[in-house]
């Protein structure tokens, strides 16, 4: 293999101890990716050098996790919507008979009272 010379400046480039696909400019610094082309015309392997950029500015995506919608497992919104709810189907089932049996107490201590004021 022949040494390569790099396209901007003309240094001599060297291969990259971490990616042997990778040619470095002694020079300019500028770094080189190398790969072999078959030409259409002539049918031979031709060395294509394509330029590197040098680091890509590169910051993590942070998704954000979406707000919880709705009532959460075990949360206190249904913890207080089955008090309520208890408290709703205790007051169907019970509800007319403490009725029944409020009237009856009071009723019989009004007419208790109508009794002891005629006499």
């Amino acid at each position: 293999m022949t040494e390569l010379r790099c396209p901007s400046c003309g240094g001599v480039l060297e291969i990259d101890k971490q990616n042997h696909n990778i040619e470095t400019c002694e020079q300019c610094h500028t770094r080189y990716a190398i790969q072999w082309k078959v030409s259409e015309e002539t049918g031979k392997e031709e060395l294509e050098l394509k330029p590197v950029p040098q680091r890509i500015a590169y910051e993590p995506v942070r998704k954000e996790e979406p707000k919880k919608t709705g009532w959460e497992p075990y949360g206190w919104k249904r913890g207080v919507a089955l008090v309520v709810l208890f408290f709703v189907l205790m007051g169907i089932m019970y509800g007319p008979k403490i009725y029944r049996r409020y009237q009856m107490d009071h009723g019989g201590l009004a007419a208790e009272m109508q009794e002891e004021s005629s006499t």
